[in-house]
């Protein structure tokens, strides 16, 4: 099956990182429903308030509110109304009114929920909710004034303009000082909500939407937050930002006072998204207010803020506001580094970066292959509350300053579409790649120059838009000595090209490929025309190319030896998993011990573990080991839900092998906990074999080659296999059992027996552990939604069978050997089977014969035999360290006899009794330990029964 990498630019590869947690608000998901999908038409119904039936089991006690709010979509009904000219339709089922924003009690990772909700067959979306910033930096007020303007040739670009005519820019931000002495003239006002109403009321003041936008008396402007998230007509200032991007964009000029904006005949509209509190930084709402501006008739619309976390939500709200006639131009971010950063890295928007006075790059501006243009950004002297003014610095800066210029162009050119008007500003840039070559391609085009930008009669611009990556063994991978073949589409935004000409070279980057095809004639090319180039670019990777390595290419498109336009594309290469997909079975391996996805939780890099084609079964597959709660290397999620534990080291990048394999193929890889700080001194060896015969192709299986190379014995080692499987929506209704008779474990949906069910096995001759966790905790299991702790998975990997079955919830699968020693240099095999089917008397089928393969390749298999109940303590709550108060406790009794469990201290004392002498029959079960004010110190539960007398210790705190 051919697979390819197809990217529109940086974007789609940035979308799929991983979200720092403090760029999200927490206990918070957004989801984007389905059209016509039952919980969105009941939450319609319901007002767009109130709880969700079908979430409930998933993040438990929840409200939700609209993402978009009702005034914002009547405002953009009443815009698409005015723009067709036909009367306001409401469109209840578009996609901007499908989002709403779910806040939940639990405290658990948004994005592990999210990943979870994703899943639900009327979710079309889930993500995190982004939290957005500012992006300005203050600085001493001691250098330049203004050097901005003639930099960027403004004043120049003035006399270009036509006379009597104005254009608004949207500044969303956190409001605007709209009485400034050197601002107030040129703010907007809506002259709907201005004069009488019918009853000689001055509609500024009513208290009516006098212009039907849903709107009360916004008559310059609204506010989205107000001082406690109350919004108002009021869009005055709380931080000084907006004031200071407002008097970029459009100071008043020729009045001889203060500064100049750069732009001429511009009036800004205040859309506040920020608190009144002057120190915040914090915004909310920017959807509502990109839409409020596009609705009122924002040519330009400045976003001075984000986060590097991208959004579906927002980008549908970005193509909206495109529909309604709106050049979104952000800022790229001030954190100095390689990254995407949102909303400017969206498709449609025009992402600004900053640069100084000498045209280059300023320390603390983002760079990336989505960032457009750039423009000065540093020591900006413009307006601030109050008749002041102040420097600052910051792409919040730069972004007004390219918004202002690209407003003039919409003011000189109006027939322009957004995108045009994007590709005018980026057609007529200043080349400044002498000044900042180490990052050429990562800064945009060149620094906006405006005087041309306006000037220019016949700008030509040609944008690549799907970019393909092929490679020529076909499995989706990029390795070294390697040729891909990259396939191009492109589409002319400007005037027509007679000879169209498309270069493709190395950009600068870790290493250098060759380019095998360099350049391919398209000929004509029309204006708005769209081609897929005729041939492919050839592109041989050479041998010395990182793990995960950055591929950069630039394309220069060229008329008649003319230049035209540039743009970067990127692709990962020599990535460090693989993918195995040889019978009904696909999984992706990577180098550290995890099956499924190499990037816990976003889950992209990778298919999970798939059937016959379908949707992935693993959420989650993870490899621990360990001698004790401390010493226990692990790839599974850790302290923080969202974030993995990495203990092991890669030793041989996860290579795709066919030999060594009976029918089938292999990947081999290998990986240490050389660089754990709890490091126990192991090697570890692991293939995942998939075969092609009828009675295995249903199976993967695994096996793990443990060394200690250390020169000391490892002792009482427990080698364990982390899943959280799941089967059907989010895993909502899965059980997992354990047969004993068998030797296997069973995860199942217990209400869609039309899904189909998951086999693990160990059949190694090594002693069996087995833990059926829930998700979201039980008296006898920990959760796993706020964090998995060491102490916990030592609980679950060690210790026999100790939960059997789970309670019918979302659940995981722990799987393992132990305890066995190593003597120093000494290896041994632990081998695993994961099977899936239609029933259980497939899956148990399928594993006997993966077993018997096992075997016969000579692998440390063996045949099952029978594990009998034995009396064990299984679970103590909270342990190991416990309060004063009730504890739960599970326990194991392996035959008919009467039960004794006490609490003792380190000297046999008996400190409290939790069953006395009771008779129980063979099962499992729990009690009630009721543990009283005691020292702190060392205990044990000791549990007596007929045939043995078992102890396990814990800690008690005060």
């Amino acid at each position: 099956m051919l697979r390819s990498l197809t990217l529109s630019l940086a974007f789609i590869a940035a979308f799929c990182s991983v979200v720092s947690a403090a760029d999200v608000e927490p206990r918070t998901v957004v989801i984007t429903w389905r059209s016509g999908s039952p919980s969105f038409l009941a939450w319609q119904a319901a007002g767009r308030r109130g709880p969700i039936t079908d979430l409930t089991p998933l993040v438990g006690a929840h409200s939700t509110t609209p993402y978009i709010l009702d005034a914002t979509l009547t405002a953009v009904d009443r815009a698409h109304a005015l723009r067709n000219h036909t009367v306001i339709r409401q469109t209840p089922d578009r996609t901007i009114s499908r989002i709403m924003v779910v806040k939940y009690e639990a405290d658990v990772d948004p994005a592990y929920v999210a990943r979870k909700l994703s899943s639900l067959p009327d979710v079309q979306v889930a993500e995190p909710l982004s939290r957005h910033h500012l992006l300005e930096m203050p600085n001493d007020p001691d250098v330049g004034l203004q050097y901005h303007l003639p930099l960027i040739r403004a004043i120049d670009a003035w006399d270009v303009l036509p006379l009597n005519k104005t254009i608004v820019v949207g500044i969303v931000d956190t409001g605007i000082d709209t009485a400034h002495v050197d601002l107030g003239a040129n703010v907007w006002r809506n002259s709907g909500e201005m004069g009488l109403d019918a009853n000689q009321q001055d509609k500024r003041f009513n208290n009516l939407d006098d212009d039907g936008n849903g709107f009360a008396d916004d008559w310059y402007g609204w506010d989205f937050l107000g001082a406690d998230g109350t919004p108002d007509n009021e869009p005055l200032p709380g931080n000084l930002h907006g004031t200071h991007v407002g008097g970029i964009v459009a100071a008043v000029i020729n009045n001889a006072i203060g500064v100049a904006g750069v732009g001429k005949n511009i009036r800004v509209m205040p859309v506040k998204i920020g608190y009144d509190d002057q120190f915040s930084s914090t915004v909310g709402r920017s959807s509502d207010g990109i839409l409020y501006a596009a609705s009122m008739g924002a040519s330009i619309i400045n976003c001075s803020f984000g986060s590097g976390s991208p959004s579906f939500a927002d980008v549908t709200v970005i193509e909206e506001a495109t529909t309604l006639g709106s050049l979104i131009v952000a800022a790229s971010g001030n954190d100095g580094v390689n990254m995407a950063f949102y909303p400017a890295a969206y498709p449609q928007v025009l992402s600004v970066t900053a640069t100084d006075e000498l045209d280059q790059l300023t320390y603390f501006s983002n760079r990336h292959s989505s960032v457009d243009v750039c423009a000065p950004g540093l020591t900006i002297y413009s307006t601030v509350p109050g008749d002041r003014y102040d420097y600052l610095n910051g792409t919040s800066m730069a972004s007004p300053v390219a918004a202002a210029v690209a407003a003039m162009v919409r003011l000189r050119f109006p027939d322009y579409s957004p995108d045009e008007t994007r590709a005018v500003v980026m057609s007529t840039c200043d080349n400044v790649d002498t000044l900042n070559r180490i990052f050429m391609g990562l800064y945009g085009i060149g620094r906006v120059n405006a005087l041309k930008a306006v000037s220019e009669s016949s700008p030509r611009w040609v944008s690549v838009i799907r970019p393909t990556f092929t490679d020529a063994d076909e499995d989706g991978f990029f390795e070294p000595n390697e040729r891909i073949r990259l396939s191009l589409d492109i589409r002319n935004e400007l005037e027509p090209l007679s000879h169209c000409v498309v270069h493709v070279t190395p950009a600068p980057a870790a290493f250098q490929p060759e380019i095998v095809t360099d350049s391919i004639v398209v000929g004509p090319l029309a204006h708005g025309q769209t081609v897929t180039l005729a041939e492919d670019v050839l592109i041989d990777l050479p041998s010395d190319i990182p793990f995960n390595g950055e591929l950069r290419l630039m394309v220069t498109i060229t008329d008649s030896s003319q230049f035209v336009s540039r743009q970067m594309i990127t692709a990962v290469v020599n990535p460090t998993y693989r993918t195995i997909d040889v019978n009904y079975l696909a999984a992706t391996v990577n180098s550290i011990g995890n099956i499924g996805y190499n990037d816990y939780p976003s889950n992209v890099q990778g298919v999970g573990l798939s059937y016959k084609g379908g949707p992935s079964l693993l959420f989650e597959g993870a490899l621990m080991v360990g001698v004790q709660p401390r010493d226990l290397p692990n790839v599974a999620r850790g302290a923080q839900t969202d974030i993995k534990d990495t203990s092991f080291h890669p030793l041989r990048i996860a290579e795709l092998r066919t030999d060594s394999v009976p029918n089938g193929s292999r990947i081999v890889t290998a990986f240490s906990d050389i660089y754990d700080p709890w490091s126990i001194g192991l090697s570890i060896t692991q293939n995942v074999y998939a075969m092609t015969a009828d009675s295995l192709k249903r199976t993967l299986l695994i096996t793990l080659d443990v060394t200690n190379r250390v020169d000391t014995v490892i002792r009482d080692l427990f080698v364990s296999q982390f899943y959280d499987f799941d089967i059907g929506p989010s895993g909502s209704n899965n059980g997992c059992a354990f047969d004993r008779s068998k030797g296997i474990g069973l995860i199942q949906n217990t209400t869609r027996p039309d899904l189909p069910s998951v086999g693990v096995a160990m059949i190694s001759p090594l002693p069996m552990n087995f833990f059926a966790l829930d998700n979201d905790g039980d008296v006898s299991s920990p959760s796993i939604y706020d964090h998995f702790l060491r102490a916990e998975k030592w609980t679950t990997m060690s210790g026999g069978i100790r939960r059997a079955n789970s309670r019918i919830t979302d659940v995981s699968t722990i799987i393992g050997a132990g305890p066995f020693s190593l003597a120093p240099g000494e290896s041994k095999q632990v081998c695993f089977v994961i099977a899936v089917g239609e029933d259980y008397t497939m899956l148990s089928s399928d594993i006997a014969s993966a077993r018997a393969a096992a075997e016969l390749m000579g692998l440390n298999a063996a045949p099952y035999k029978e594990i009998p109940i034995e009396d064990r303590i299984s679970y103590i709550e909270g342990s190991p360290l416990l309060g004063p108060g009730s504890h739960d406790v599970s326990f194991a009794v392996g035959q008919t006899s009467p039960v004794t469990i006490d609490v003792i201290d380190l000297f046999g004392n008996p400190i409290t009794t939790v069953v006395d002498n009771e008779q129980f029959q063979a099962g499992t079960y729990t009690r009630t330990m009721n543990l009283p004010n005691i020292a702190q110190g060392t205990y044990f539960l000791r549990m007596t029964t007929f045939a043995s007398s078992v102890i396990e210790g814990f800690g008690v705190v005060r």
